[in-house]
């Protein structure tokens, strides 16, 4: 424990925040969190008065810090929803659910939850000998932003909120970049994405937070949190990004923020509100003939076939 004193009020610190070099005590940690947040969703306008907000909630750290704080500051002049989406992982799933739900009935907000098996037909364990070479985790990324966008229509909201923190934007910008799509990083807007379908607008308030001190957040307010781990999770590259970036930080105190203006200012002269173009079969956005769900569900089926 530090003997520090906190730069805010004195008392005794146990956190010392590097890149900018203040001492906090637990009390004050926990308010700077609170601030972050309003001032995001202040700067961005993602929330306004009377917005009906889903919230993604998986039973993690994030998404309950998430609900937490929506549902402390804004659930009287908001409608909040917190919305659990089951990927079909037996062992993983089940216990976030429960969690995600006894949250939510403390805050006294509603709860609701979809199925990758309603929605796609296709639960992640279920296409583990199906999907070839393409990751779980880019299909159930795929697969998890559309059902939050289905929940949202479904629920009449007009926002969606992620608790995607600095670390994970950054790790889906280098993602784009490694995977050579200039289109989608030139127009990203990893603080509000305006939807041209049924005027959705996506939002991520913990942009400017790291994934630790949220660890840390959840840790003093005392959330349950999920221990299982998904068993799919190392399929993919992010990890090795987030094990990457971790260590510049490490050596360079507030490099994940230096990183995160320079991407904000290459994409901001080429945002814009949708491609303009729609699915021919299901009829959401996309850039192409099919969007990335249709495009994927025919890819397993395809695969399923060949397994016949």
């Amino acid at each position: 424990m530090s003997l520090q004193a906190c730069s805010k009020c004195g008392k005794r610190a146990f956190y010392y925040r590097s890149y900018s070099g203040e001492y906090l005590c637990e009390g004050c940690f926990i308010t700077s969190i609170y601030e972050n947040v309003k001032n995001t969703i202040r700067k961005y306008n993602m929330i306004a008065y009377g917005d009906r907000v889903v919230v993604g909630v998986s039973g993690g750290k994030d998404s309950l810090s998430l609900l937490y704080i929506l549902g402390k500051f804004y659930s009287k002049t908001n409608e909040i929803i917190a919305v659990t989406l089951d990927e079909g992982i037996a062992g993983y799933r089940e216990e976030g659910l429960e969690i995600a739900r006894d949250l939510a009935q403390k805050l006294g907000l509603r709860h609701v939850v979809y199925t990758y098996k309603d929605l796609y037909g296709y639960p992640i364990d279920e296409i583990q000998g199906i999907r070839g070479k393409v990751s779980s985790c880019t299909i159930c990324g795929v697969f998890r932003r559309r059902g939050l966008d289905v929940a949202a229509r479904d629920l009449g909201a007009n926002v969606v909120a992620t608790a995607h923190n600095l670390d994970d934007v950054l790790q889906s910008y280098i993602i784009t970049l490694i995977n050579g799509d200039m289109e989608r990083l030139l127009s990203y807007n990893p603080a509000v994405e305006e939807s041209s379908a049924f005027g959705l607008r996506k939002v991520h308030p913990f942009l400017h937070i790291y994934e630790k001190e949220l660890a840390m957040f959840a840790m003093l307010k005392g959330f349950r949190l999920q221990e299982a781990v998904c068993p799919y999770m190392n399929q993919g590259i992010r990890s090795e990004i987030r094990t990457y970036l971790n260590r510049l930080e490490e050596r360079h105190p507030g490099i994940k923020h230096q990183l995160l203006n320079s991407f904000m200012k290459l994409s901001s002269e080429r945002r814009a509100a949708g491609s303009g173009q729609f699915c021919e079969r299901c009829g959401w956005p996309s850039r192409g003939r099919l969007c990335q769900v249709c495009s994927f569900i025919d890819y397993l089926s395809r695969q399923e076939n060949k397994k016949a």
